[in-house]
């Protein structure tokens, strides 16, 4: 059985039978967009996507739709024919030990973001690079009302509903109430586009969870490219009315972030890898629970190892460049402007 088999079946036992993949199955035919053409709508029948304006079709494998750009060379749609057979990984050395990260505002953060979707008759969230997080979003959001929950990626091995690539997201504008980007904008080769897909649809109002590493070392292989400060990640929302954003992890998780990765430098092959990888997270995660401490500590914004942006979707609204740098709340106040004009010597 295949994680997609397992994801059917999760919602069909436990969240409600048929008409919840009913439900999500009328959301995607209405709400859906070609890839390639952006036009609307596709049609759904036989197994694939139709796009009436430029002809354009996408398979369904499996009951998943495959809505990706055609002339997408990273992810390319042929890529998720092969329709194998995989049978669910065990879990690996380094999930039995003990994780090398906290996560201080994660909670509170999501409890914000389910009230602003309480001020919708009804909600769609969209969860972008989802993922294995459907296993505890589901039931995070289960007591909000009217809360549909659309889950996308491009990894063959994520508990979704759709694939897509957040480049070009398949979903007309003003479709969502709720986006939720975790760990996500670092993996993609153009950031600014994707917020700005993200920003287009969203709704008037919508609500936007992003965190973003800062101080963290290559987790992703060859799909890692970019790293953010929080004045960074406050500049890549800045059409977003900010509601709040801080530290996620602080110089704690950092440290042992650097001390596995130095160690991994003297490493061989997977084997020996995934064996110092434990050891090391064995012997030093207690260091990542001073976090707890440097919370709230101008200097441990400088040394982040992720912070995090929730903000709102407001038409009228840009944060200039100059407002993003007087926000800055780290330790190291510096200026390159002279403090009075004309003090030059």
């Amino acid at each position: 059985m295949n994680e997609q088999q397992v994801r059917t079946r999760f919602i069909t036992t436990i969240l409600g039978g048929p008409a919840v993949l009913n439900k999500m199955n009328n959301f995607l035919k209405a709400k859906s967009r070609c890839p390639d053409c952006h036009a609307s709508f596709l049609a759904f029948e036989d197994g694939t996507c139709f796009c009436f304006s430029c002809k354009a079709t996408f398979p369904i494998v499996e009951g998943t739709p495959v809505l990706i750009r055609h002339e997408n060379e990273v992810f390319p749609i042929q890529a998720y024919l092969k329709n194998e057979k995989k049978v669910l990984e065990k879990p690996s050395l380094s999930e039995l030990v003990p994780s090398p990260s906290v996560n201080l505002r994660l909670t509170d953060n999501l409890k914000k973001f389910a009230a602003v979707l309480e001020g919708f008759e009804s909600a769609a969230v969209l969860v972008l690079g989802s993922g294995k997080q459907r296993r505890w979003l589901d039931q995070f959001f289960s007591g909000t009302k009217d809360t549909l929950l659309v889950y996308c990626d491009v990894d063959a091995q994520a508990l979704l509903d759709l694939f897509c690539d957040g480049h070009d997201l398949p979903f007309m504008d003003n479709t969502f109430h709720g986006v939720i980007a975790t760990a996500v904008l670092e993996h993609v080769l153009y950031p600014e586009r994707v917020v700005s897909e993200i920003y287009r649809v969203l709704v008037p109002g919508g609500i936007v969870y992003s965190e973003i590493p800062f101080m963290q070392q290559v987790h992703e292989g060859a799909y890692d490219f970019t790293r953010y400060t929080l004045s960074g990640h406050r500049r890549l929302f800045n059409h977003f009315f900010e509601l709040s954003s801080g530290l996620i992890a602080g110089p704690g998780t950092a440290l042992v972030w650097a001390i596995e990765n130095f160690s991994l430098c003297f490493t061989r092959g997977p084997l020996s890898r995934s064996f110092v990888k434990a050891g090391i997270r064995f012997i030093f995660f207690w260091i990542k629970y001073f976090d707890y401490l440097f919370k709230d500590s101008a200097q441990a914004i400088d040394a982040a190892s992720c912070t995090y942006f929730l903000g709102r979707k407001d038409m009228q609204y840009k944060t200039s460049d100059k407002t993003i740098i007087e926000r800055y709340g780290g330790a190291q106040h510096c200026s390159h402007l002279y403090e009075e004009v004309g003090s030059r010597t």
